[in-house]
């Protein structure tokens, strides 16, 4: 899946599969208030989006990288 592609909120389900990882761990991640998850958006009555932008920031927040020049 492109992000380029993407519109700017996504539902729960299209996020997961641009991250690669289940639907219930975004869920877990909502549910629990974990601060280690991704933003997420409420609108109205509990309609969840994520906003693409930010979710591409925070999964490359998440990115560990090794060798020269690593923090």
């Amino acid at each position: 899946m492109q992000p380029d592609n993407l519109p700017l909120y996504i539902d729960t389900q299209t996020a997961a599969n641009l991250l690669g990882i289940s639907r219930s761990s975004l869920e877990k991640y909502r549910h629990f208030h974990d601060r280690k998850g991704p933003p997420f958006v409420v609108f109205g009555r509990g309609a969840i989006r994520y906003h693409t932008p930010s979710l591409l920031e925070w999964a490359e927040g998440r990115t560990v990288r090794f060798g020269a020049g690593a923090a």
